[in-house]
Formats: structure tokens, C-alpha cells, sequence
């Protein structure tokens, strides 16, 4: 996996820089995390794409995050920043080009993810309910017998992460992919690909980052 710049907090914002790939793990619910979104604003079209979807005032203050990121990275203002979807509905920047980004939200909890390469992130709390046993394949549930919960929801977020760094979130099964443990991390397979995921249990949750194996495949 390459390396990750792992960000925590409106402060952290000031050593983020370059083209390195960010996680940024912010509290939405701090009067800091307002103040800073404060400087990126709104277009039509940020509000019309958010209008419909559930939750949409979180969503905007986590996009207005995105951009204050990436304008951060890329030395453009965070007005110049232009972020739609793409085929299957995940967030996708339109300018700057050949930027990757990943969301992730459970209030007042969120995950911003940028890279020059796919990336996935997720985000889930310790003490999520454990997903349904058919969210897993037979050679997971065979694996994970007597598993803790806290392992299960991890599994579950590096699922997720796995999809959102493929772009399929929208159209795939959790049993359609596989976890397998991996040195510190976990390996993901379904039939769109292969991602390395990395976990961090920080901050009362769960916070699974993917990205692809092979990025120039």
C-alpha cells in the first residue's frame, strides 16, 4: 500500500501538502470544523447533486471539506474545485484532473480521502452492530467463527472501502467480496478487483482505508 498522510482534526490541515495520498478524519459537530469549511462555498450544481440525497446538509459540509483539502494540495482556491460523480453515482473530482477522493460518514464522525491513485475509505463506530452473517462469503464465515464484533465491523468497513475505491459501491453485494487478512492489514477480492486495505481503531470507530493493488492495472 503506498503511503497514507493520516490527518485528524482542523489543525492537522496545515501539514497536508504535495500529492500525497490524505486521510482526514474530522468531527463535524466541532465549531473549528465549521469555521474552516467556511472557506469553500457551495456552486449550483453541489447543491442541486445534494439536494436529493439523504442527510444533505451533512453531506454539504463534508463536500465543502473536500474542497478546502484539495485546494490545499493542489495550491487552487477551494472555489475552484470542482467535484461530481461518476457512472455509478461515487463523488469524483472534475478539476483538478487525476485526483482520486473517498467519503465516509457516521455523525459526527467523517472520512475525506485524496490520492493520485483509487482510494476507498470508511468509517464505522466500535460499537456498530455487527453485520448480517450473509454479508459474509462461506470461506469468511468458516474463518470468522466465534469472531468479536469489533472484528466483524471491521470486515464490514474494509468491504465498503473496497467498493467505493473500485467505484461499485452502488451495484455490489457484500458477499460478493472477500476479506482475508494480510500482515497488519486486510486483502479484498471480488470480480472488480483486488485492494489492500489499511485499518485504524482510533477515536471510538472504525476507520478502513483501500486502495488498489495494482494501480496501473
Amino acid at each position: 500500500m503506498s503511503e497514507i498522510v493520516w490527518l485528524s482534526g482542523a489543525d492537522d490541515l496545515t501539514i497536508a501538502t504535495g500529492e500525497a495520498s490524505v486521510v482526514w478524519h474530522l468531527r463535524l459537530d466541532r465549531p473549528e470544523t465549521e469555521r474552516l469549511a467556511g472557506g469553500a462555498s457551495l456552486s449550483a450544481a453541489d447543491l442541486q447533486d445534494l439536494a436529493a440525497k439523504p442527510d444533505a446538509g451533512m453531506r454539504a459540509l463534508r463536500r465543502r471539506l473536500a474542497k478546502i483539502l484539495l485546494a490545499r494540495l493542489s495550491g487552487l482556491h477551494p472555489d475552484e474545485i470542482i467535484i461530481g460523480r461518476g457512472a455509478f453515482g461515487a463523488p469524483q473530482v472534475l478539476h483538478p484532473q487525476s485526483w482520486h477522493i473517498s467519503l465516509a460518514g457516521r455523525f459526527p464522525h467523517c472520512l475525506i480521502g485524496l490520492s493520485r491513485t483509487p482510494i476507498g475509505v470508511d468509517i464505522e463506530p466500535l460499537d456498530a452492530e455487527p453485520p448480517p452473517e450473509d454479508s459474509f462469503t462461506p470461506t469468511e464465515r468458516l474463518a470468522l467463527q466465534g469472531a468479536t464484533d469489533k472484528t466483524l465491523v471491521t470486515r464490514w468497513t474494509a468491504k465498503e472501502a473496497h467498493a467505493k475505491c473500485l467505484g461499485v459501491a452502488s451495484r455490489i453485494d457484500a458477499a460478493e467480496m472477500e476479506t482475508v487478512a494480510s500482515g497488519d492489514g486486510l486483502r479484498v477480492v471480488s470480480r472488480d478487483g483486488e485492494t489492500n486495505v489499511c485499518v485504524r481503531v482510533e477515536a471510538g470507530g472504525v476507520w478502513s482505508v483501500a486502495t488498489v493493488s495494482d494501480p496501473e492495472s
